[in-house]
C-alpha cells in the first residue's frame, strides 16, 4: 500500500507551500531521508525527505504549484 507524503509544516504561520523542484520524478527509487523536492515558504526553501524507502508512483502537484499544509503531495510505494 503507498505511503501518503504530506507537504510538512514549518513554522507556526505556515499556510502552504511553493514546490520549486521535484529531486525525483515518478518510477524513481528513493531512499527513507533523501531529498525529495525542494519548497518555498514565505520565510525558507527547503528541501523534504522521504519518508520512507520505495518507488515514487506518484507525484500529485506540479513544480510550481502551491500546497497547502498537509496535503497529500506525492506516493511512494514502499520496498
Amino acid at each position: 500500500m503507498a505511503v501518503e507524503m504530506t507537504l510538512p509544516k514549518f513554522g507556526l504561520t505556515m499556510q502552504e507551500g511553493n514546490i520549486v523542484r521535484w529531486l525525483k520524478k515518478e518510477g524513481d527509487k528513493v531512499t527513507a531521508g533523501e531529498a525529495l523536492l525542494e519548497i518555498e515558504t514565505e520565510k525558507i526553501t527547503c528541501e523534504v525527505e522521504a519518508p520512507v524507502s520505495g518507488t515514487v508512483t506518484k507525484l500529485l502537484f506540479p513544480e510550481g504549484a502551491t500546497a497547502p499544509v498537509s496535503a497529500v503531495i506525492a506516493l511512494i510505494e514502499p520496498s
